[in-house]
């Protein structure tokens, strides 16, 4: 088969992908990797080829601004789902299509914030994929929403937008542990998958406490939560491995103690959490199932994205962690994560339920199966 993969140009939506198309591309089949090429160093590490589709992060997000200003005051969770599904999904539809024309797939596998793959994908007359990031999949109210979103994207090419506006609708590759997830409607066809870790080189560090919000500025630059999050662990003796993006973030949270904090800009998360006894993070997937994975339990401290909401939400309700609403509540949350017999338990639980997900190749397989059968 030919399979083309596309993904919105951002590390949380890119490597949830990367261990179902290497697995494809190990059982015999043609794999391209569609992105901006921004990240194609993610791709090209995964040895796998990409190809270029759509703005970069940086377009989108000055586009935005440009377009909406009255975003810069609000939560990301007014505007977030808009963002990608009318300025990045446009800008990678004519790509994802050019590519399609002049290549032919058999099929389409998407990340679940590209809402460009399945229109692509329609407008060829093959069967699309959706593969979730790993938090719960949306409720209902949420998916019709996006449809009308995301209606201009397929009326531009002459479609009616589906149900859903097409997540879900030939078939869903989860990440998702059965734990965590809620009843939200999911596809026809589906297929857990255990989740991916990015595990580019990094020096392998050691500490109790793993503390960051991700890769995105604008959550992981947050001064006030990680500073309370780096003196609730330091004030009971923890040494704190802490990452953001920011230099000046960095030395200001190393300075909290000079002994007891590492602050990078990125680790390797497998490398570090086993030997960590707690991590404290913005509920987003890859930080979250990561943690999970290696049995560390969780104070999470949602941005305010809908993914992130749900997923702090799904956490609590399994009794793996505590949400904190902000600096003021991590503390309270930090020392009930410490001190609760059930959440270590629930946690590891949850680790050993993680450990038996399907891998990349049992469902390179189905999807092997499910295309030949499409009619």
């Amino acid at each position: 088969m030919r399979v083309l993969v596309s993904a919105v140009p951002a590390i949380g939506h890119i490597v949830p992908l990367l261990d179902l198309a290497q697995s494809l591309q190990s059982a015999g089949h043609e794999v391209r990797f569609a992105t901006n090429k921004e990240l194609h160093r993610l791709i090209i590490a995964a040895g796998l080829q990409p190809v270029e589709a759509g703005m970069s992060a940086a377009e989108m997000r000055d586009e935005r601004k440009r377009r909406w200003p009255e975003t810069e005051r609000q939560p990301a969770s007014i505007w977030a789902t808009r963002m990608w599904a009318q300025i990045m999904a446009p800008s990678t539809l004519p790509d994802l299509l050019a590519i399609t024309t002049d290549w032919r797939p058999h099929v389409v596998v998407h990340d679940e914030g590209d809402y460009a793959g399945p229109v692509a994908a329609a407008k060829s007359d093959v069967p699309w994929i959706t593969h979730a990031w790993g938090s719960p999949l949306r409720p209902t109210s949420e998916l019709v929403e996006l449809e009308e979103t995301a209606s201009s994207l397929w009326a531009s090419n002459g479609l009616d937008v589906p149900t859903s506006a097409g997540l879900y609708q030939h078939a869903l590759v989860n990440p998702c542990p059965r734990f965590l997830q809620n009843d939200s409607p999911g596809g026809r066809v589906e297929w857990p998958i255990r989740p991916s870790t990015l595990d580019e080189e990094g020096e392998l560090l050691r500490a109790d406490a793993y503390i960051g919000f991700g890769t995105v500025p604008l959550f992981a630059n947050a001064l006030a939560e990680l500073t309370a999050a780096v003196r609730s662990c330091t004030e009971r003796g923890m040494r704190v491995v802490v990452t953001a993006p920011s230099q000046d973030l960095r030395n200001e949270l190393a300075a909290i103690d000079t002994h007891l904090v590492e602050a990078r800009e990125f680790v390797k998360l497998s490398g570090l959490l086993p030997t960590c006894k707690i991590a404290i993070t913005h509920a987003g997937a890859g930080t979250v199932l990561a943690s999970l994975s290696a049995g560390v339990p969780l104070v999470l401290v949602p941005r305010g994205t809908p993914s992130q909401l749900r997923m702090a939400e799904a956490c609590e309700r399994a009794d793996v962690g505590r949400s904190s609403a902000g600096e003021a509540d991590i503390e309270a949350a930090v020392s009930d994560v410490l001190s609760s017999a059930e959440i270590a338990s629930r946690v590891e639980a949850g680790a050993n339920q993680i450990a038996l997900m399907p891998t990349g190749a049992s469902v390179a397989s189905h999807v092997d199966a499910f295309v030949r059968a499409f009619p």
